[in-house]
């Protein structure tokens, strides 16, 4: 699902930065048209992750489509298709409102542990039929062994959670991203020689064995470079922020 809201963003981002010349916008509209079309039919639920391993309600996803979503109201304007961008902003709106009820928990052992209020998961399985918080929901974890392939969904974290300030949905200094942001760093923050690195989740498998041997399905799990950047653009933000601020 993100990876058809990211196309929008992209044409979204050319236009603002007069990458397109006079015609693109109109020439690439049936594109965006479609593309929305699909996210507000199949989402906010994606099949797979940002990783692609597990189903849900993901922050990086439903952040890349509500912005996908608002991204093509704004060129359905361009294109006089004038209800077609209050319908898409709308259903932006509600699914923007659900982030919390969706992916934001409060008052676990980790909220206690790390002295926060609460945080945004990795993810969140759909409403169960038994009743059970999709907080306390099982989510399952590849590359491990199969003792460990499964956690509750209140005790996964990941740096995919920072779309929603990249995205702009929610404001760097807010203390629900703060806080995530602590337990972030307290779980998946590696320093290396060359600086801080993050892993995708906490527990992950993906990556070379402890002694060094090559991934076989299983293994400790690796830093990803592409983290680190995403983790700067959200410390940046902050700092803007407090910078205007004072």
């Amino acid at each position: 699902m993100d990876e058809t809201a990211l196309p929008i963003l992209l044409v979204d981002f050319a236009r603002r930065e007069k990458a397109l010349i006079e015609g693109d916008v109109a020439r690439i509209w049936p594109m965006v048209q479609k593309a929305a079309g699909y996210l507000i039919r199949n989402g906010p639920v994606s099949p797979q992750d940002r990783w692609e391993e597990d189903p849900g309600y993901s922050p990086f996803t439903v952040a890349a489509e509500v912005a996908g979503l608002l991204a093509a109201a704004d060129l359905a304007e361009l294109n006089r298709e004038g209800s077609m961008a209050i319908y898409l902003r709308e259903i932006a709106d509600v699914w923007n409102d659900s982030v919390e009820r969706w992916m934001y928990v409060s008052d676990t052992d980790w909220c206690r542990q790390y002295e926060v209020d609460g945080y945004y998961v990795r993810i969140t399985p759909t409403d169960s039929d038994d009743g059970v918080s999709r907080f306390q929901e099982s989510v399952h974890v590849k590359n491990v062994r199969a003792a460990e392939d499964s956690r509750r969904a209140s005790h996964l974290v990941s740096p995919d959670a920072l779309a929603l300030v990249r995205f702009g949905l929610r404001a760097a200094d807010d203390p629900r991203t703060r806080d995530t942001a602590k337990i972030i760093d307290a779980l998946l923050k590696v320093e290396t020689p060359s600086g801080p690195t993050w892993h995708r989740y906490n527990d992950d498998g993906y990556g070379e064995h402890e002694d060094g041997a090559p991934f076989d399905g299983k293994g400790i799990g690796r830093g990803w470079p592409l983290l680190t950047g995403e983790r700067a653009h959200c410390r940046s933000s902050c700092s803007r922020r407090l910078a205007l601020w004072l």
